[in-house]
């Protein structure tokens, strides 16, 4: 990805008539950073959004970088003569607002999110050198071609990144990342085949998983039992500590945002406490108006726990 980065200086060097003047250089990349802002800011307003997210907007952006390179590439003459010089400039600021408006803002964050928490710095830091590499690769490779040849190169590494996405990328849009990193610990512990929440749901896996049956685990019904036991494992961890000395309690570090977890409703639940009449009326409207197809034992415990799976979009 940030092999394309280097490009837009070939694209100034073709369109402008002195490439050379600092003044020339400031201008064009004042519009460049226009285009580019835009392309920020689009991607902002859509990477969390179901209907486009993540994988997306990046299969996209690396396909727009490769066809913005590839087709000045094999007619370099015309592009770069006066005739074709306003096409020239149209692809130019087509890359730079691609280039933003995908890989280059989903790369930093999808780093941060598809890594288990144990080893999310250091692998989000050897992403980041990967990329890196690309860019050295680029300044040592410029020194021995020239600007038709580059086009030729380069646009390769678009579709190559777009292919790259495509298949192994899971998507991580619209998906809890407290999910992700729960999915993580079953594959830790060496049982993947036990996780059967929403993060291994088709739409959040990759192509690749999908091929290799990933996906044929995802059961709602047996994901809430599982989160109802290890939930109730969690209290009664809570719970022993709590009946200890303080130094345990101490040890043990519970911070205000673990407590939240194990809401009032949940404490009550494996209290064996009836719940709260609002949730009682609604467990009720749930069963009645339910299809035969549910599990009435989910459908209550869900309810008197008050939680509840969010279905995939």
């Amino acid at each position: 990805m940030l092999i394309l980065t280097w490009l837009p200086g070939q694209f100034i060097r073709v369109i402008s008539d002195n490439p050379k003047s600092l003044l020339t250089t400031w201008n064009w990349n004042l519009v460049n950073i226009v285009v580019s802002l835009a392309g920020y800011y689009a991607a902002a307003l859509l990477i969390d959004n179901k209907m486009y997210g993540r994988k997306m907007m990046q299969q996209v952006g690396f396909l727009v970088c490769f066809l913005a390179f590839v087709i000045p590439a094999f007619n370099y003459e015309y592009y770069t003569s006066p005739a074709g010089i306003h096409s020239f400039q149209a692809l130019y600021f087509l890359s730079s607002f691609f280039n933003q408006f995908g890989p280059n803002s989903v790369t930093f964050l999808v780093a941060g999110e598809v890594y288990p928490t144990q080893v999310r710095a250091s692998a989000h830091g050897f992403s980041a050198m990967v990329g890196k590499s690309g860019a050295l690769l680029a300044s040592v490779l410029y020194n021995y071609i020239d600007t038709k040849t580059k086009f030729l190169v380069v646009p390769w590494f678009g579709l190559a990144g777009m292919l790259v996405t495509w298949i192994w990328l899971p998507d991580t849009t619209g998906l809890d990342l407290k999910e992700q990193e729960r999915r993580w610990q079953y594959i830790l512990k060496g049982k993947p085949e036990e996780y059967h929440g929403i993060a291994i749901h088709p739409q959040h896996l990759s192509m690749w998983e999908r091929w290799t049956g990933v996906g044929k685990s995802y059961h709602p019904a047996l994901d809430m039992k599982a989160i109802i036991r290890d939930l109730r494992a969690e209290w009664e961890e809570r719970e022993a500590i709590r009946a200890g000395s303080d130094a345990d309690a101490e040890s043990a570090n519970l911070d205000q945002d673990d407590e939240e977890e194990i809401t009032e409703d949940i404490r009550n639940y494996f209290h064996g406490h009836p719940p709260p009449a609002s949730n009682s009326l609604k467990g009720e409207k749930l069963k009645g108006g339910g299809s035969a197809s549910e599990s009435p034992e989910r459908t209550s415990d869900s309810t008197d726990l008050g939680i509840s799976e969010k279905p995939a979009n």
